[in-house]
């Protein structure tokens, strides 16, 4: 097969305004700065097994991870999210090398 033309894919531009709150569910050793953050798609990240992942960023600022609700990010940020997850999980395991270095700011 040949590329006839390279693409140019990019990823919406798209940005999003939440505020740092530190809510997701699970414990964390940060404690929310409770700014507001302007997002960006590069920004997103997503944490879950299989399917079921919970999408958010982590704040600059204090190191907070805050989940964002999936209807309010576009379907092609959430697809080309990287993941994190927590180290000595299974998980962890299965992630790229920039993936686990995310994972360990949590």
């Amino acid at each position: 097969m040949k590329v006839k033309e390279k693409g140019n894919y990019k990823l919406p531009n798209w940005t999003l305004d939440v505020m740092c709150t530190g809510k997701g569910g699970w414990r964390q050793k940060h404690k929310p700065c409770y700014g507001t953050l302007t997002l960006e798609d590069g920004d997103i990240i997503k944490r879950g097994y299989d399917d079921d992942f919970d999408y958010g960023c982590i704040c600059p600022e204090c190191g907070c991870f805050t989940v964002i609700p999936r209807k309010d990010i576009p379907i092609e940020v959430q697809e080309y999210a990287p993941r994190i997850a927590g180290k000595g999980s299974d998980d962890y395991m299965r992630l790229t090398e920039e993936e686990k270095k995310l994972s360990e700011k949590l």
